[in-house]
């Protein structure tokens, strides 16, 4: 994928049985240092100060690339037209992986 900084990106958790479980539609940010509340890989990521893509979501939140699958926001209607989507919140999974909530 030909990344550029601006560029409108999808990001989701996962897909399948015709389902797809989406963080959101938003705006690649760029490479950076994930923060420390970045689960991808169980947070090693973030502990290794390596980087990583930074997307920022519509609605305001951050999720990065090792949190997610992400691509062209126009790839993800090609991709998922006749999918079920389920809107999947990336703090809520961030805290069900620290075992925070159930």
């Amino acid at each position: 994928m030909n990344r550029k900084v601006g560029m409108r990106v999808f990001a989701i958790r996962n897909s399948e049985a015709g389902r797809v479980y989406l963080y959101g539609f938003g705006t690649y940010e760029g490479d950076e240092a994930p923060d420390k509340e970045a689960q991808g890989v169980k947070g090693l990521s973030a502990l290794c100060g390596g980087k990583n893509p930074k997307i920022l979501l519509d609605n305001g939140k951050v999720v990065w690339g090792c949190e997610c699958w992400w691509g062209p926001e126009e790839k993800f209607y090609e991709k998922f037209a006749n999918a079920q989507i389920i809107e999947v919140d990336i703090v809520a999974e961030r805290m069900k992986q620290t075992g925070e909530i159930n």
